[in-house]
């Protein structure tokens, strides 16, 4: 129970809490009373976690908007485990059990960047204890690290954790390996890599295949050896096999993603002249344009335009188009990558996954912040959030203060054909290809170029080499 003060509210017993944090919870509180949007004020409360998870301030205000975030889904609030975790930790501010639980219930979550902080904590706590528990908070501060890119200190956690406790399990063995290949360290890679050979892989179900994985990372990071700088194309071709159209040309924005993309007609119809030219000329033409996805229809009508495609062969994709017939080849378009997630059943995604000849995947819009189950073989750009040009807008007049909705009215047909006239000049787009398609050559693990039925199509990652600017976490 809490000690209550005079006034009748409870007494301030966590550390003292710095101007910036109070105004981080400040905004966090306007955005929820003004907004009525508690999931988005926790998202501004999350940097206010990385430099204060203890103090009373920042926990109760987690605890009122977890509370109210419950309530208005209208769920039970003693049902929710994050809630609980949270009131436990503030009774038990001292306790790094109670931070790595919270640590670690985010890092199951993919949440890196909110969990590092309460594991932090926790191991501030232990105060260089060796136990089970710094174990496991050591373990999964290590991989944090990794997954935010911060490769050289995973690398170092890594290694404090094999000297602590006298070895690594073999996935963070490989993990490490992954790490030097990130940092372009080739021999340290290939020297850790060695230490988990093909027998001790094929001890632990699926890690023959996570080894085979990494050792294939490391050779297309070889790809680039004698090429001083790479990019974000080289890296998402290193990381995903699979190959990108587009970069964020605004310098002010660094590392080539968007953050928030709204692009036009025009946009639209570059990129997607331009994935088709470069399948024009890798000789990979479609006879089949197939869309997945609620919003992706105008995308596989538009591509229908380029090739002529006869309106019979223009349809939703169904489990069993992904086939061996190159004779017979679809384009399955997406509008955006996480427009997988709408397949029905673990088999229809399994069979997805494997990239065989008769099909070639393409997402306009790869959503690079947010982990999915498979990236396209070829993408047209990476944001962090994307507002195609037939999906839902909001105008906004700043002068009058006002937003207005844009509701889509057009047909998909109408949307294909109105943005078909923006294609860009065959001579142009052409050029475009070419160019590009030089700049994969170096490339020898492409996907596109590797559907034999053996290769799956890669699960996306959200770290990189490559730094970009995230608005929220």
């Amino acid at each position: 129970m809490r000690i209550l003060g005079p006034d009748g509210n409870p007494v301030q017993t966590g550390p003292p809490v710095s101007d910036e944090v109070k105004q981080i919870v400040e905004r966090a509180k306007a955005i929820a009373v003004q907004q009525g949007d508690p999931a988005s004020a926790l998202q501004q409360l999350v940097f206010a976690f990385q430099t204060d998870v203890s103090s009373d301030l920042v926990l109760d205000t987690t605890i009122e908007l977890l509370t109210t975030m419950a309530t208005a889904t209208g769920n039970d609030p003693t049902q929710s485990e994050e809630l609980q975790l949270f009131k436990q930790l503030r009774e038990s501010r001292e306790d790094p059990l109670l931070y790595f639980q919270v640590g670690n219930r985010f890092f199951q979550l993919q949440q890196s960047f909110v969990a590092r902080p309460f594991l932090a904590r926790a191991k501030e706590l232990l105060n260089g204890e060796t136990n089970e528990l710094s174990q496991a908070i050591d373990v999964d501060h290590a991989q944090c690290l990794m997954d935010l890119g911060a490769y050289q200190d995973a690398i170092n956690a890594f290694h404090a954790l094999n000297d602590t406790y006298g070895g690594l399990p073999i996935w963070l063995i490989l993990e490490m390996g992954e790490c030097y290949a990130l940092l372009r360290q080739v021999d340290e890679s290939n020297e850790v890599y060695q230490i988990a050979p093909p027998d001790a892989a094929a001890q632990f179900p699926g890690m023959e295949a996570v080894r085979e994985e990494v050792g294939d990372l490391m050779a297309r990071v070889q790809d680039f050896e004698g090429i001083e700088e790479m990019d974000l194309r080289d890296w998402h071709y290193v990381q995903t096999r699979g190959m990108l159209l587009e970069t964020n040309p605004d310098e002010n924005v660094p590392g080539e993603r968007f953050i928030f993309f709204q692009p036009s007609e025009e946009d639209v119809a570059y990129i997607v002249a331009l994935a088709a030219a470069v399948l024009d000329n890798k000789g990979y033409a479609p006879n089949r344009l197939l869309w997945l996805g609620p919003n992706s229809e105008p995308l596989a009508r538009l591509f229908a335009q380029w090739w002529e495609v006869d309106a019979e062969n223009i349809r939703p994709y169904q489990h069993g188009d992904n086939t061996e017939d190159e004779e017979a080849l679809s384009l399955l378009v997406m509008a955006h990558s996480t427009d997988v997630m709408v397949l029905e059943s673990e088999d229809e995604f399994i069979d997805l996954a494997q990239a065989r000849a008769g099909l070639i995947t393409f997402a306009l819009d790869v959503r690079w912040t947010e982990r999915q189950p498979m990236v396209p073989d070829i993408a047209g750009f990476l944001s962090q959030a994307c507002n195609l040009p037939w999906e839902t807008r909001f105008q906004v007049d700043e002068a009058a203060e006002t937003m207005t909705r844009v509701d889509e009215t057009r047909d998909p047909q109408t949307i294909a054909d109105e943005i078909a006239k923006h294609f860009p000049e065959d001579e142009e787009c052409d050029t475009f290809a070419t160019e590009l398609l030089e700049d994969y050559e170096v490339c020898t693990d492409l996907i596109l170029d590797h559907r034999d039925g053996e290769l799956i199509r890669r699960p996306l990652v959200t770290h990189s080499p490559i730094k970009s600017p995230r608005l929220g976490f």
